[in-house]
This record gives structure tokens, sequence and C-alpha cells, in this order.
């Protein structure tokens, strides 16, 4: 992995200034959802999940440009001594996966602290253990099922795109790429809810569950301890598919020398 760490902080010198404005943008959500006052308390609660979900959100888009942004940076000459003599195709892809990766760990971290926050406020029994599950648990599983294999489509778009475009023009072969992943998307999702849960759920908010326990719910209702289990099958299926793609990517980089 010769230059790994040469490539790590390069990109640190050039998206830090993203990566300190998507920190920062927490003090401006946690103080948006500080403003939800209304008198019902499961209505307070769903507006600052919507407020966090739109946090995420914005985050996505930040981190899909800075993964996105190598083409025009490789054209312009600013890297040719990197790319015509040091560190491979897999270590360029690998360095800029890492670094937004490890931009988007902290910010799912603090956005889990507040779910805790908002969970608290609107009166929930969230104990220790399930403060825990709500900081570290579900923010490291979303950003295996969610956030690592978009950061890795990104990167494998681009590179297809710089090295598939036509007279300069990288629309087509972009159209072809979003189309052609596009529907790949449905039957896997599909095929992940029909095997989730063949492996032990992992429970999580286990005094909420007893809470619920002691609640008149509707026979039709899902049993609460089956409610707040995370399925193993989608993070293992979707952490090996955005190894594949940081592969394929890197691949095409060492071919073409996008």
């Amino acid at each position: 992995m010769s230059g790994l760490r040469t490539l790590l902080w390069l990109e640190y010198r050039r998206s830090r200034v993203w990566s300190a404005a998507l920190m920062g943008s927490l003090v401006f959500w946690f103080w948006g959802m500080n403003q939800v006052r209304v008198v019902n308390v499961g209505e307070e609660l769903g507006i600052r999940l919507v407020l966090l979900t739109m946090a995420w959100l914005v985050t996505a888009v930040v981190l899909a440009i800075m993964c996105g942004r190598f083409r025009g940076e490789t054209r312009q000459g600013q890297y040719q001594v990197l790319l015509l003599s040091g560190p491979s195709g897999y270590v360029h892809i690998l360095a800029r996966f890492l670094y937004a990766l490890g931009t988007a760990l902290p910010f799912a971290v603090a956005c889990g602290g507040l779910l805790a926050w908002a969970g608290r406020q609107a009166g929930l029994p969230l104990d220790t253990g399930s403060t825990l599950q709500a900081i570290l648990v579900l923010p490291l599983w979303g950003a295996g099922v969610l956030v690592a294999p978009v950061l890795a489509w990104v990167l494998l778009l681009m590179t297809f795109v710089s090295a598939y475009r036509i007279s300069g023009s990288g629309w087509i072969p972009g159209t072809v790429f979003v189309f052609g992943t596009g529907a790949l998307f449905g039957p896997l999702l599909d095929w992940m809810t029909n095997i989730s849960f063949s492996l032990p759920g992992w429970p999580l908010f286990g005094r909420l569950v007893e809470v619920l326990k002691n609640m008149n719910l509707d026979q039709e209702m899902p049993s609460p301890e089956r409610a707040f289990l995370l399925p193993q099958e989608p993070l293992w299926i979707m952490l090996a598919l955005t190894i594949g793609m940081l592969l394929l990517a890197g691949r095409i980089w060492e071919e073409v020398e996008v």
C-alpha cells in the first residue's frame, strides 16, 4: 500500500474545509432540533427525526461531491505526477474512500447522539445500553449498509465516466452506468429483504421492548422483540458489495489511468 499515507494527506488538504463544514453543521442541526416546540410529544419527536434525516441527506450529497471530484483534478493535471509514477489506482481509490468514510463516521456517531437526545426529550425510557446503541450501533450499522456502498458507487461511477467518456462528454457513460446499476437495485433489495433474519438479529433498546410488552398492542403489529432487531444480512452483503465496487474502480483506474 505504498503511498497511502501521502494520498490521505492530500485528501485532507483537498477536502478539509468540506469536512470541517460538515462537522460544524451539526451545531446548526442541533439548534434546529432544539427549536421544535409542539404540544404533542410524538409529533415533536417526528419533526426532530425529519430534521435529522435532512442532515443526513445534505451530508450524503457533500460526501458524494468530495468523492467524485477527481475527474476534473486529474484532467487539469493536479495529480499528474502521482498518476504517472506513484501509487496504484487501487491505492488512489482506497485513499479517497477512507477519507470520505472517516469524515462520515464521526458525523454518524454525532447524529446518533442527537437521536438519543431527541428520544430522551420525548420521554422514551432509554437506559445506558440503549443510549450507547443509539450512538454507536445504529450509526455504524447504517454506515456499513448505506454510506460505505454509496461512496464506493460514486467512486466507481466517476472512474467509469472518466474511462469511457466519448469525445470529452461524460453524460453518455454516466447515464448508462446510473440506469444500469439502478436496474439492479430493486432485485438486490428484494433479495436482502427475503433473506433478512435468516441469521440471528441484533436486539436493540431492551428497556423500550419491555415497556412495549406491557402495553396493549394491536394483534396485527409485529412483536416488540422483532420490531427492535437489526438484521445481519444487509450489513455483510453491502460491505461485500462495497469491496467489490472499490476493486472494480481501482482496476479501471489501473487500466486507463483516468
